[in-house]
Parts: structure tokens; C-alpha cells; sequence
């Protein structure tokens, strides 16, 4: 799921695009084996939210007039990978993810420092070695667990420092900020495995070197927050030492010249130009992220309660015969699926945000929500099974307060998969 997650061949963006079907076969088939293996049966609340999707899709081919059965089955599919996933690992799942980014990013720095000593060597190297086309125009190659992406398609993959330029760091993602996603997820659920307690350690400094290496903004960002809750979740006596830490690293990251930089970027980005040169040209462009989300807010006006859906055609850009494809995770929600399915994800995100609170066992329930939300204006990343068992959590898995309104027995059940998770953290 974590190599799909990173969507940087054909092979495993096939998920959601089915251009390769033995890639979308080879993750269902996994998915259905641990099913089986685990003899994991669907519950009341997975075929409430495939018939509640259903009707939704329904109500979208009725308003529209078309028929958009691939739409409904990759989200369908997506909804029952994350199922599978989230009742077979339970809370698990976090410590084994956090397990395999950590020797991902280990993997990503070896590669890293090579491509900067000797680039072309490395990228034909993993050129002879890929399996599957780039998933991208911006991915020159990959070999499952790293990516060389390609900066004539892309300049800003190359950080210039004085005379000395750097190759951002993509590890095995399509592109280096969504690695940065990856990374700083785990890191959060490090900081939980540790209790808050020890920042510098080994897989600390390993995941900050890999972050550092990406050279992402959404990264950055998102460590900030991430170093406000480590600092959350401190004694009293010492969360004003460690407020004040926060504070100094997050004016130092905002100043840095490539941050300032992108973010300026961001509220410059003209959206006219954009559509002109697009319908000029016929070419497809991909705008930054506040661009994306403006474009995406028209079209949820258009459509505010269902959204286009399956209907891409319906894009108010596509009507002007432009090929803009946005990168906005909550602007393509409410595009997509209207006020509908605005609220479901707000809603998932909230009960699982304070669900996972209380298993985890830490304070500020609110990091949690405010990180899937940086990652969303971001990315649309949240649209995979992967992110999807993060946000979603609470709608397959049973909030605390309900089993104290049944049985005894349900108390202990629960008191038991705490315990658990606990020791799992150590």
C-alpha cells in the first residue's frame, strides 16, 4: 500500500487510473488473500458506506445524464483495501507503517547522495532496472523504492545553494513533497511509539535528514506542527523551553529562501494564464496548490452539493477546453463530491482524529485533524486506501464510548486492544 501510495510508476497508479490491470489485480489480490487469511467479514458500517456511495453515484447519473461506472468502483475498491487493512492490522497498522518508511528513508538517502555525485550514472542505472513506465511526466525513472524525477519538466527539483545545486529527494514517491507526506506521518506515529519522550534518536535524525532532503514546504509545515505537539505533550515545567524551540525552528524554516520563495509562488500563480496557455497550446498543466484549490472552489459553486463526480467534463476548465489538472486534496472534495461529501470527510476526519487519541494515548486530538488537513490542501492523497487509514479510521473501527454501553465482556475486549497498542509502542 505504501509503495502504491507513492504512484510513481504506471504499474501502481493503476488503483485509480486502471492503465496497467495487472497492477490494479496484484493489490486486490493481496488485499482478498489477507481477507481470506484473517476471515475478516464486512460489517454493518462498510455496506453502509458502499450503498450510501451508490446512491451518491446514482444521484450523480441522474443529474448528469452519464454513466461513470469505473468513478464508483475505484472509490469502492479504495474503501475496501482501507476496510480490509484497518479490521485485519487494527492499530498495528501505524507501527508497521512507521517501520517500513523508516528503512524507506534510510534506502532514499543512500540513492540520494549518489545522484548527487554522479546523476547520470545513477539514473541509467535505474532506468535499466525499472520494471514499469513512469507513473508522470515529472518521474524520469524508478526502481520500486526510489524515484530520479526529471527537472527539464520540472526546475524546482534542483535547490540552488550559492554554486552549489542539490536534487531534491523524492525517495519512492512520484515527487518530493509527497515523500515529505510520508515521512512526516511516520515521524508522527514515532513520536507516539516513544511517548513524547527522548526527541533525538536514531530514527528521529533519520527522518529528519530524509525531510530536510525534500526540501518541501508541505513537509516543513507539517514538522512544525508536528514539533508543536511533541511539545504538547511535555511536562508542564518544560513546555515553554520546548514552545519556545518550536517557535525559533518555525521562523527559521519559513525563512529559508526556498520556502519563501514557493510560498510566494503559491498566491502569484495566475490561473488565467494558465487555462490560455493550456487552450493555445493543448497542453496539460498542473497549477500550485492555492491555484488548485481556487479553480476546484469554482466548480464546487457550480455543483455544491454532489459536485461534478465522475463527470470530469463538467469541470468548468474543460468546458473552456483547457486541460488543468489540480492538486488540491480538499479542493478536489468538495469539487468532486459537494457539500455531500465535504461533510463525510470532516466528519471521518474528526471521529478518527479523537478515536486515535484515545487508543494512542496522547493529548491534542486537534494535531492529528490540522496534519491530514495540511496534507490535503496540498495533495489528493487522502483519496488512497493508504491515507484513507488515517482518516477514516472510526467508521470501521468502534469509538470507546460504545463499548461502554455494551456488555462486560466488550469492555475488557477493549481494555485488551489497548493494552496492546501500548506495548506495541516499545
Amino acid at each position: 500500500m505504501i509503495i502504491y501510495a507513492g504512484s510513481a510508476t504506471v504499474f501502481v497508479r493503476s488503483l485509480n487510473t486502471w492503465e496497467d490491470i495487472v497492477g490494479l489485480l496484484f493489490i486486490c489480490l493481496f488485499t482478498l488473500f489477507y481477507s481470506i487469511k484473517d476471515k475478516i467479514r464486512l460489517n454493518k458500517s462498510f455496506y453502509f458506506l458502499v450503498l450510501s456511495f451508490l446512491i451518491y453515484g446514482l444521484a450523480s447519473t441522474v443529474k448528469f445524464g452519464e454513466v461513470h461506472p469505473r468513478f464508483v468502483s475505484v472509490y469502492i475498491i479504495s474503501f475496501w483495501i482501507a476496510y480490509i487493512c484497518i479490521t485485519s492490522l487494527k492499530f498495528r497498522f501505524f507501527i508497521i507503517y512507521e517501520k517500513i518508511v523508516y528503512y524507506l528513508c534510510i534506502i532514499s538517502l543512500f540513492f540520494w547522495l549518489i545522484l548527487q555525485l554522479i546523476p547520470d550514472q545513477l539514473n541509467n542505472l535505474i532506468n535499466s532496472l525499472a520494471f514499469s513506465e513512469p507513473g508522470s511526466s515529472n518521474v524520469k525513472s524508478n526502481i520500486i523504492f526510489y524515484t530520479i524525477n526529471d527537472v527539464t519538466v520540472v526546475a524546482d527539483y534542483v535547490i540552488n545553494f550559492g554554486s552549489i545545486n542539490l536534487f531534491r529527494n523524492s525517495g519512492f514517491a512520484w515527487e518530493p513533497g509527497a515523500f515529505s507526506v510520508f515521512i512526516v506521518l511516520a515521524l508522527y506515529i514515532h513520536f507516539i511509539k516513544i511517548k513524547f519522550n527522548k526527541l533525538i534518536n536514531k530514527r528521529f535524525l533519520v527522518y529528519l535528514a530524509a525531510l530536510i532532503t525534500t526540501f518541501s514546504t508541505t513537509g516543513y509545515g507539517i514538522f512544525i506542527v508536528l514539533i508543536m505537539l511533541y511539545t504538547y505533550n511535555q511536562h508542564v515545567k518544560y513546555r515553554a523551553i520546548y514552545l519556545i524551540v518550536s517557535a525559533i525552528i518555525g521562523v527559521y524554516v519559513l525563512s529559508l529562501s526556498f520556502m519563501s520563495d514557493k510560498i510566494i509562488d503559491l498566491f502569484v500563480d495566475d490561473s488565467s494564464a494558465l487555462i490560455d496557455s493550456s487552450i493555445n497550446n493543448e497542453t496539460k498543466y498542473t497549477p500550485q496548490r492555492i491555484t488548485s484549490f481556487l479553480i476546484d472552489f469554482k466548480d464546487f459553486l457550480n455543483n455544491p452539493i454532489l459536485g461534478y463526480g465522475g463527470h470530469d467534463e463538467e469541470m468548468w476548465t474543460a468546458k473552456l477546453g483547457a486541460e488543468i489538472a489540480t492538486i488540491s486534496g480538499i479542493g478536489k472534495v468538495f469539487a468532486r463530491f459537494g457539500l455531500v461529501g465535504a461533510i463525510f470527510f470532516f466528519v471521518m476526519l474528526y471521529r478518527s482524529s479523537k478515536l486515535q487519541a484515545e487508543i494512542l494515548g496522547y493529548k491534542g486530538w486537534g494535531f492529528h485533524f490540522v496534519i491530514i488537513i495540511m496534507i490535503s490542501i496540498s495533495y489528493s492523497l487522502i483519496e488512497h486506501p493508504l491515507l484513507m487509514c488515517f482518516w477514516m479510521t472510526a467508521l470501521f473501527y468502534p469509538k470507546p464510548e460504545k463499548y461502554s454501553k455494551v456488555t462486560h465482556n466488550f469492555k475488557n475486549k477493549w481494555f485488551r486492544q489497548k493494552q496492546e497498542v501500548r506495548k506495541l509502542r516499545f
